[in-house]
């Protein structure tokens, strides 16, 4: 399935996706914060954005950030992954994913990581999927501090 960057032509059938995928997941995030963020990160270069396509409609999406790091240099994180349920098993996530690796390696990453939720656990065995992966557990624990701006979620 080709897997297209989002851009300007694209970003309504993104916004859909990622739309779909936070309701799906319990997030309180409204769509327009969604689509305000990712208006936010389509021309940012630390940030990539991507659809799984087929047929002229997308199928999936993958979000992918980078920082930089003392520890790790410049370090690249799937941030969101979603695909339709009718296209799930089929290899589309493996695909979008893959398809994200490529971009942060082209960043000179060091690494990719993924932060995995209890309720995506718990729903979707992600750790077992991102094993299949080779992604491994790094026993770091993530904490955050919600700073009031930003996500409104």
């Amino acid at each position: 399935m080709p897997i297209e960057p989002v851009s300007e032509r694209n970003r309504d059938a993104a916004g859909d996706l990622l739309t779909r995928f936070f309701r799906e997941e319990g997030f309180t995030t409204p769509r327009a914060a969604i689509e305000r963020n990712l208006t936010l990160m389509l021309p940012d270069p630390s940030c990539w954005a991507a659809l799984a396509v087929e047929g002229g409609a997308a199928r999936g999406i993958v979000t992918v950030t980078t920082m930089l790091y003392v520890e790790w240099g410049r370090l690249g994180e799937i941030g969101d992954l979603y695909v339709l349920p009718q296209f799930r098993g089929k290899g589309v996530a493996r695909e979008l994913v893959e398809a994200g690796i490529r971009w942060c390696a082209g960043k000179s990453c060091s690494a990719v990581s993924v932060t995995l939720t209890p309720e995506g656990e718990e729903r979707h065995r992600l750790s077992e999927f991102y094993a299949g992966l080779d992604f491994r557990s790094t026993g770091r624990t993530i904490m955050s501090r919600a700073l009031g701006s930003g996500s409104d979620g």
